[in-house]
């Protein structure tokens, strides 16, 4: 199955979600008017979370990119955990 979604939390930038899910997502891309830093490291967060279940909670994603950004040193502006979160259910949705 495909997925998409954009979101604009409060006092946060857009973000648009694009994945391909059955039971678990196969693939995924985050994109928006965020900023990472380093600017490569979003493919670790997208890689973070291709394989997991696409019947995981929006807290088991926001945690898995929450540990992802933590161990890699990645710097989030304008998006949060959370909201990217709630942008990928909203894609399965």
């Amino acid at each position: 199955m495909h997925g998409e979604s954009k979101l604009k939390s409060p006092g946060e930038k857009l973000i648009s979600i694009k994945l391909t899910y059955w039971d678990r997502i196969d693939d995924i891309q985050i994109l928006g008017d965020f900023f990472i830093h380093p600017e490569e490291s979003l493919a670790l967060l997208e890689n973070s979370i291709k394989g997991m279940s696409a019947g995981a909670s929006e807290a088991e994603f926001a945690e898995t990119i929450r540990l992802t950004a933590d161990r890699n040193s990645i710097s989030m502006i304008g998006i949060s955990p959370e909201s990217v979160a709630k942008a990928i259910r909203m894609a399965m949705s």
